[in-house]
């Protein structure tokens, strides 16, 4: 293998690209800056996720189809961002728009079942290996779900969570996500940081923090919590610093370590499920969780989240579960039923997004589109390696499937101590250099791009275009 010279780049150079490029983008965005402004009057930071705020102003969307969207000044773009992964199926898909309006004519909500969520859920069994699947509204609530569920199941309190991982912003989970540096602790036995005020400090203690990849640190400290850990929670690819797949045999190993410790063994597909395969990471990988969670793209852009599994573990909502019942873990409903694990929600399964996932599951996203998601992703990813190595620019490109990311690191990320050291100015520089000429990707260095079925060869050469251009500025 040929041995690429990675240059030195000039600073000044990145700065001026910087400034001159964000000039741009506030000369051609004023209706964004104007709602932006009027916004910061009724929503903290401007907007409805603080996901979606950077500086100096985020783009205010007005229309999206296909793999194209327009900005609230009539701007452009070819859309890489897909909502952060969620639209594999592409913006507004015409299965996906005749699926919602033909719900939308007979009723949109109900307090009782409908059959949709029946056919939903044994596309999902199919798809995942699956015995049973519950409903809930996004990924933090399937995450928040699963967790319960894994307590209710082993009868213990102390999860397992991964440095960088993201699995929603309830207060289990919200810990050790990107922390500080001077706050991370011994890779042996990392801190639990939490991202967020407001967590209480008996949740903090509860979640256990492991290096991802390193599956030998992971065993020592589930023997150093012998009998505690409940649940093994885990992205089978970490997405949230941009793309870190697992090493040949991490997952297998947790597969074996959780069974050992009588753990139950949780994989976080909210970015991945449906969208790297037809049945996501599990496929993907061949490994078999104990639980899922899926949320984002099997709705197609709707609020929807699922979690699901082993049935042994997924009956603990009906109280069926072989560990024994305590008195205190009861909770009787009010037909007079008990269940060991509680999981409700009025919008659960609604209408209205039943109808979305089954029509993009069973219509957009079947078996025969992903080998060309994953020739797609495989060309974007070579053609933007291609121009890092050409131009001697410090990062390299990776994908799974259609997601990946052009990271720029001075070298390979294998978990998140090494992601620590990104270089945000130059991705800084790229991001606002294709924005201004109608190529959008996620606004963060942490982010990945993800096609969608409604991408296209040429669309995928005029990104590779661009960026040769910001490659060859750069270099000067």
């Amino acid at each position: 293998m040929a041995v690429v010279e990675r240059r030195e780049v000039d600073r000044n150079r990145v700065k001026a690209i910087v400034e001159r490029e964000e000039a741009a983008y506030r000369a051609r965005t004023p209706r964004s800056a104007e709602l932006h402004k009027r916004a910061l009057e009724s929503m903290p930071l401007g907007v409805a996720s603080s996901f979606q705020t950077y500086d100096p102003y985020p783009i205010f969307i007005s229309e999206g189809r296909g793999s194209r969207m327009w900005d609230a000044d009539g701007n452009e773009y070819l859309d890489f961002d897909m909502a952060l992964g969620v639209l594999a199926a592409g913006h507004s898909h015409p299965q996906f728009v005749e699926a919602i309006r033909r719900r939308a004519a007979i009723g949109t909500a109900f307090t009782f079942p409908i059959e949709e969520q029946i056919l939903v859920a044994e596309e999902l069994k199919r798809r995942f290996r699956a015995d049973l699947v519950r409903f809930s509204n996004s990924g933090t609530e399937a995450t928040m779900d699963a967790i319960r569920v894994a307590r209710g199941y082993t009868g213990r309190e102390k999860i397992i969570k991964f440095e960088g991982g993201y699995h929603g912003h309830h207060d289990d989970v919200l810990i050790s996500i990107q922390p500080p540096r001077d706050m991370i602790g011994d890779v042996e036995a990392p801190n639990s940081v939490p991202t967020s005020a407001g967590i209480p400090r008996s949740r903090i203690a509860e979640t256990i923090v492991a290096p991802f990849n390193q599956p030998e640190i992971v065993e020592r400290i589930l023997e150093r919590h012998r009998g505690e850990i409940a649940a093994i929670i885990v992205e089978a690819v970490q997405f949230n610093i941009g793309v870190v797949p697992p090493e040949p045999g991490f997952l297998e190993r947790l597969r074996e370590l959780a069974t050992a410790h009588g753990a139950v063994l949780i994989f976080d597909e909210v970015k991945t499920g449906v969208v790297i395969a037809y049945g996501g990471a599990t496929e993907y990988f061949n490994v078999q969780p104990d639980l899922f969670c899926l949320a984002k793209s099997i709705g197609g852009g709707t609020p929807i989240g699922a979690f699901g599994g082993r049935e042994e573990v997924m009956r603990v909502i009906e109280g069926g579960a072989k560990a024994p019942l305590i008195e205190a873990e009861l909770s009787h409903s009010s037909f007079g039923g008990t269940s060991r694990v509680a999981h409700m929600g009025t919008m659960n399964g609604s209408p209205l997004v039943m109808a979305a996932a089954l029509a993009v599951l069973t219509k957009v996203l079947t078996p025969d589109v992903y080998p060309r998601l994953q020739a797609m992703g495989d060309r974007l990813t070579a053609g933007s390696q291609e121009i890092v190595d050409e131009y001697g620019l410090p990062g390299y490109a990776i994908n799974v499937g259609p997601k990946g990311i052009v990271m720029f690191a001075p070298r390979r990320v294998t978990g998140y101590r090494d992601f620590i050291g990104l270089d945000d100015e130059l991705w800084a520089s790229s991001f606002w250099f294709l924005a201004n000429r109608g190529i959008l990707i996620p606004p963060a260095p942490d982010d990945q791009w993800t096609l969608s079925v409604q991408h296209t060869d040429d669309e995928i050469d005029r990104y590779l275009a661009v960026f040769r251009e910001w490659a060859i500025e750069v270099a000067g």
